[in-house]
């Protein structure tokens, strides 16, 4: 759920509006950044984990921020009643070194342990693989996307936590290639009109969407209004992201990598087209 925009402006014919006859895949993260250097994907919604890329050397640069807190939620097998009763147990994520394990991690400073010491995390890929071991006590936790944290608890596992409540950091958003930006900055311009508007509507048609969150993925009207208001809450308001949760992650990456060159944000970031969207010139 955290690229409902992408799939809003999909279905309020957004693209079109814009001149694109725009198809949205879903593809895994490491297949998506090759095929955005190679021209085979013009965008991807991955933008966290494209300034990841970016900072490492690929050519890419995001361009546009959905989320800027997190959207995962930490559920649990309904016999652990607080974080620190995970100490000593296994927590299932997507993969390891991607933004689930990174929240799961954060999650477990937030609440005073150690998260190199104190759990295991596991790869488990799908919402449905990750449930699936909580109910089975195969592990004892999962960090899910909106709204499986409602699918779990209907299928008696607890919500623990619900990260956006606490923290920061980037998370989908639209992110392209460095060639695609300065061959084609016009196109580039023309999905960041999709772009923001697809965030105005979405922020402002609250019954509109909810109803498309109902359709697309078999909700209850109770559950969908939850997961909604629940989005919202991570949603920038303007499309961009701070300059200063964008400095965290470029450090925090050179940190771990060793890198010791300077980078600067706008080696990794261009909000320009973003900003012209909002406030187009004359």
């Amino acid at each position: 759920m955290s690229q409902l925009p992408i799939l809003i402006a999909q279905q309020n014919k957004l693209f079109q509006a814009e001149g694109f006859d725009a198809e949205v895949i879903q593809i895994r993260t490491a297949l998506a950044l090759p095929a955005l250097m190679s021209g085979e994907l013009d965008f991807t919604t991955s933008a966290e984990t494209t300034i990841r890329a970016a900072i490492s050397g690929m050519p890419l640069k995001a361009i546009g921020f959905i989320g800027v807190r997190s959207s995962l939620v930490l559920v649990s097998n309904p016999r652990i009643n607080s974080v620190a009763a995970l100490k000593g147990g296994k927590i299932a994520v997507s993969s390891l070194r991607t933004t689930t394990d990174f929240v799961a991690r954060d999650i477990l400073r937030h609440y005073g342990l150690n998260p190199d010491k104190d759990i295991v995390t596991f790869p488990l890929g799908s919402e449905a693989n990750k449930i699936a071991a909580v109910k089975s006590g195969a592990v004892d936790a999962a960090i899910v996307t909106l709204p499986s944290d409602s699918i779990a608890e209907e299928q008696g596992l607890k919500k623990l936590v619900f990260a956006g409540d606490f923290i920061e950091g980037l998370q989908s958003g639209l992110a392209t290639s460095v060639k695609k930006i300065n061959e084609n900055p016009a196109r580039v311009q023309r999905m960041a009109r999709v772009f923001v508007r697809s965030l105005e509507f979405t922020r402002s048609r609250r019954g509109d969407a909810v109803d498309f969150i109902i359709k697309q993925w078999q909700l209850s009207r109770r559950v969908a209004e939850n997961s909604y208001d629940l989005m919202i809450k991570t949603f920038s308001p303007d499309g961009e992201a701070p300059e200063r949760l964008v400095r965290i992650l470029v450090d925090e990456v050179r940190r771990t990598q060793k890198i010791e060159r300077e980078i600067a944000l706008s080696d990794v970031v261009d909000f320009s087209f973003v900003r012209e969207a909002r406030n187009p010139s004359k």
